[in-house]
């Protein structure tokens, strides 16, 4: 699909493998997939001071970078400046993001408006470089993590040394300003100025926070307006963490493990072309509820999209693959043929389907919009308003286009039920069973970086 540059996206070709679990969400990983908000507690301090100019707090770790720096400026005491850079080096990597006001002048560093500090900070030993303005330099190490939460609202632990007015300021300059005008710190004090500076998250802020899916949207969209989408974003309920039962489970996943048990421990040959055999499409026509009627007696695959579409689901959810010919079981898909609530959280966590960008771009809109329980007309408007926002399509992009961007995410959800037996002929979603909203929730709170 040609973005706003009329250049059209190409497809990637990746290898046939089982995917694996996200790394960052590995790290405070409790449920598949799940990325749980937990305490970090922060060393922070000034270099080059003298006196040691240093505090300790504790944060949420689902803070974004923007909080993330009014918390620094507050509980260090600087002058609450706009500009700053963060260099992290956690995990398997290190990443620099910078503030809007910085981007002009670091052609390859990115923003971090929506940016959550445990991309950054994930555990003990894992340091981050923060900058202020263009002068002063913090170095952030992570000493603890407290899972046990007991509030969340950011707290200084302990400090010593105030410093200086920061505009104008060089480092000299501070250590004589501190040695003429020695002032005590106090830990009563950066907690009143932490409690001044923070305010209640606006929704964007909230979902961005509560979903790397619905950040993505944002940081790709970059100041586009979106309304549709901010409406309907307090719907879907994102900080509600997931609840999903056993019945649930296997009502949403039955196709999905038949499927698994179908190819069982020896595979499926498949034919010449890479489809289904017949007799694998009879069983599918035969022992799986679809809610609508065939059309004609073929036993092909290719005059069937509902089996292709299980076969494909499969494949991209890196519970199957192809092996000389046969479709086997991946070792995931192994393990999760009858753990429904697992097979739940696999998939959801997988969400969107698509290996390019305009796919996983729609097809995360489609669940934002399943997740809020949006009408057909809902659903549309704000589909095709924010793929204009991320410049796919232009003028030229209206809803059926939207969903043929989306049409992976879009039928993997229709093979599982979640949009009613009837999508498919026109209702337009409208009547998807009640678990269907709990889904979508959970692929937005669990999906995967992209």
């Amino acid at each position: 699909m040609p973005n706003r540059t009329e250049r059209a996206r190409h497809l990637t070709l990746v290898p046939d493998i089982e995917t694996e679990s996200d790394p960052v969400a590995g790290r405070f990983q409790d449920a598949p997939g799940d990325i749980p908000v937990v305490q970090l507690i922060l060393y922070v301090d000034v270099i080059g001071m003298n006196p040691p100019v240093w505090r300790k707090i504790k944060v949420r770790s689902d803070l974004l970078l923007p909080e993330f720096h009014a918390v620094l400026q507050a509980a260090i005491g600087w002058g609450g400046g706009t500009e700053y850079k963060m260099s992290g080096s956690a995990g398997t990597g290190s990443q620099d993001y910078c503030t809007p006001l910085l981007l002009e002048e670091t052609e390859h560093c990115p923003s971090g408006d929506y940016v959550r500090i445990d991309s950054i900070l994930l555990g003990p030993r894992d340091h981050v470089r923060y900058q202020y303005g263009k002068r002063w330099i913090h170095s952030i190490d992570v000493m603890s993590v407290d899972f046990d939460i007991d509030d969340l609202r950011p707290v200084c632990l302990a400090g010593s040394g105030m410093c200086p007015p920061d505009e104008g300021y060089s480092v000299t300059d501070a250590r004589l300003a501190q040695d003429a005008e020695p002032t005590a710190m106090t830990v009563e004090a950066a907690n009143r100025r932490l409690r001044d500076s923070w305010c209640l998250r606006s929704p964007e802020t909230e979902s961005s926070a509560a979903s790397p899916l619905v950040a993505r949207i944002f940081r790709r969209a970059r100041s586009a307006p979106v309304p549709r989408l901010l409406d309907l974003l307090p719907r879907c309920e994102l900080t509600i963490e997931s609840s999903v039962d056993l019945p649930v489970a296997q009502i949403a996943m039955e196709k999905i493990s038949w499927f698994l048990r179908c190819v069982g421990d020896r595979g499926i040959p498949l034919t010449y072309d890479g489809r289904l055999p017949e007799a694998v499409v009879e069983m599918v026509r035969e022992q799986l509820d679809w809610g609508i009627g065939w059309v004609g007696d073929s036993a092909r695959e290719f005059d069937h999209h509902q089996a292709t579409d299980l076969r494909e689901a499969a494949k991209a959810l890196g519970l199957v693959r192809v092996l000389k010919g046969t479709l086997v079981r991946t070792k995931a898909g192994a393990l999760l043929v009858d753990d429904h609530i697992g097979l739940w959280h696999h998939c959801a966590a997988r969400l969107p389907l698509g290996r390019q960008d305009h796919e996983q771009d729609a097809g995360i809109l489609f669940l934002v919009a399943l997740a809020a329980s949006a009408s057909a007309v809902q659903r549309d408007d704000m589909v095709v308003e924010t793929m204009h926002a991320l410049e796919w399509g232009v003028n030229a992009l209206d809803a059926f286009e939207a969903q043929k961007a989306a049409h992976p995410t879009v039928a993997f959800l229709d093979l599982i039920g979640a949009h009613g037996p009837l999508f498919y002929l026109g209702s337009g979603g409208t009547d998807s069973p009640s678990w269907a909203r709990r889904f979508a929730r959970d692929a937005l709170r669990t999906g995967r970086r992209l």
